[in-house]
């Protein structure tokens, strides 16, 4: 299949996943479907996958509130990055909703006790000796439940990263399918490569090639090295009456030359592929084997 067949074949199914294909589109995705039975599996797969996907909970953007802006400056000082003498004195009793409590105008700690940020460092380091187990420290009299470390680190962050990848496919980009091996069989098995041998090349030209037999026609891949830059080629096969069926177009050039063309005519009906100049003179020419329809 050549490049240009699978990127249509990849807009069509990430249209069909969108319900944004026009009449003319779902035609031609029935065709393709029709040809090639892995379509459907491709679409199914990738259904079930978006359909995953729109279980998951949507984004909230939310405002934090003072709780955890005062959680978050006792986790600081705990791990020594707020040092209490640098904070205003709004902010020089760290009271972290259910960790400790109010203060008195002056100061002084109430009923609960409060904590500063040294008091915050001792329960951590307290914590921390007893080996990070949920145990309970105590503050001032009041008990404090450490919090867990986290649990997940890039292993996370990864699998937020690939659905965030596959998102992609819902939103315009198509999923990139795994590369797959071709199948392998006797000439004229759909979909596998067919080495062919060409004969008569010019003295310094090198061509290699194969065919592929496809529901639509037969492809024509070819690696060519030697032939005159800027000269032009047509690639040309020809069924069992004789009959020349145009298959693509080359120039010549300095570097090696990968290029892939089709043929409207089966493989059972193709008997061999001829290079041909400008002028119609064959370059070089490879028989195949004949395969039975």
């Amino acid at each position: 299949m050549t490049d240009h067949n699978a990127d249509r074949r990849a807009e069509l199914i990430a249209a069909a996943l969108v319900g944004e294909l026009t009449e003319t589109e779902a035609a031609e995705l029935e065709r393709m479907r029709a040809s090639d039975p892995t379509v459907d599996a491709e679409l199914e797969e990738l259904r079930a996958l978006t359909g995953q996907l729109s279980g998951l909970p949507e984004w909230v953007d939310a405002t934090p509130g003072d709780e955890l802006r005062d959680a978050v400056l006792a986790l600081g000082a705990a791990d020594g990055g707020v040092d209490s003498r640098e904070l205003g004195d709004e902010d020089r009793h760290i009271r972290p909703a259910g960790l400790v409590g109010p203060t008195d105008a002056d100061g002084s700690a109430g009923a609960t006790g409060t904590a500063d940020a040294g008091d915050v460092v001792a329960a951590r380091r307290g914590i921390d000796r007893a080996g990070g187990r949920d145990e309970v420290g105590e503050v001032g009299g009041t008990p404090v439940t450490p919090m867990r470390r986290p649990r997940f680190g890039g292993a996370l962050l990864a699998g937020i990263a690939a659905v965030g990848l596959v998102v992609g496919v819902v939103g315009g980009f198509f999923l990139p399918r795994p590369e797959t091996p071709p199948p392998v069989g006797d000439p004229g098995t759909l979909g596998a490569v067919e080495p062919v041998d060409f004969q008569g090349e010019p003295v310094g030209v090198e061509i290699d090639g194969s065919v592929v037999a496809h529901t639509w026609g037969t492809e024509t891949l070819l690696t060519v090295n030697g032939l005159p830059s800027g000269e032009f080629y047509s690639v040309v096969v020809v069924d069992a009456a004789g009959e020349d069926v145009g298959s693509g177009t080359f120039l010549g050039s300095e570097v090696e030359i990968n290029c892939a063309v089709n043929a409207a005519a089966l493989r059972e009906e193709v008997t061999s592929v001829e290079i041909r100049g400008k002028t119609g003179d064959v370059v070089a020419s490879a028989a195949l084997p004949r395969v039975e329809g």
